[in-house]
């Protein structure tokens, strides 16, 4: 797979490069070329760590999950927002290996946030994509991605900019993840305020 991976950015690279070729500039060219091969090894060290992350967590035996109740005291309150329901708790064993969680939303008007709680409890196949996303960076006209630390924990911020959706991504021990995310209305401001007013080292307590 990794293999796969390199493979597919060279050909980027070199579609990228034919591409610049064909400027009337040389300087312009030149340019493209050097932001082509800084992209394809940004993108192929990405790729790794989120690789790296996954195999760490596969050498992870899964043990006893947090309760998902006690997930949920640790949802916070959000400050102008007012709960919608009760919290979503779930618990759930497959192949011997447990998994919790709890969910709530929040509403503000036409606003709304959704924070969950995950206790993947190292299960590579569950936490694959998100520690994919901890390890890129991407900027466009329409998204913003990037890793961040909250509360001394490390993360990820995806943010789509027309359409003011996006999520912010903690994990806690390498095992616990914490996504807030503006499902309608919401900044990326009101994201991260959220985020940093978590409990995060009591949930890191708990997972211990």
């Amino acid at each position: 797979m990794k293999h796969y991976y390199l493979r597919s950015l060279v050909l980027m690279a070199a579609v990228i490069l034919s591409i610049s070729g064909c400027s009337k500039k040389e300087d312009d060219a030149q340019k493209a070329t050097e932001q082509a091969a800084k992209s394809m090894q940004q993108m192929a060290q990405n790729m790794q760590g989120g690789a790296a992350a996954a195999a760490a967590n596969a050498n992870k035996t899964p043990g006893v999950a947090v309760p998902a109740k006690d997930l949920a005291g640790f949802l916070p309150s959000v400050s102008g927002y007012t709960v919608k329901g009760d919290p979503e708790t779930m618990e759930m064993e497959m192949n011997g290996a447990k998994y919790s969680h709890a969910i709530q939303t929040y509403e503000n008007g036409d606003k709304r946030i959704k924070v969950s709680i995950l206790d993947y409890n190292y299960i590579a196949g569950l936490s694959a994509a998100y520690a994919m996303m901890m390890n890129m960076s991407l900027e466009t006209n329409d998204e913003s991605m990037h890793s961040e630390n909250f509360g001394g924990n490390p993360g990820w911020v995806d943010w789509k900019k027309k359409s003011n959706q996006g999520t912010v991504g903690v994990v806690v021990n390498n095992r616990i993840y914490v996504v807030v995310e503006a499902e309608r209305g919401s900044t990326l401001d009101d994201l991260k305020s959220v985020a940093n007013s978590i409990n995060y080292s009591g949930i890191a307590s708990a997972a211990k």
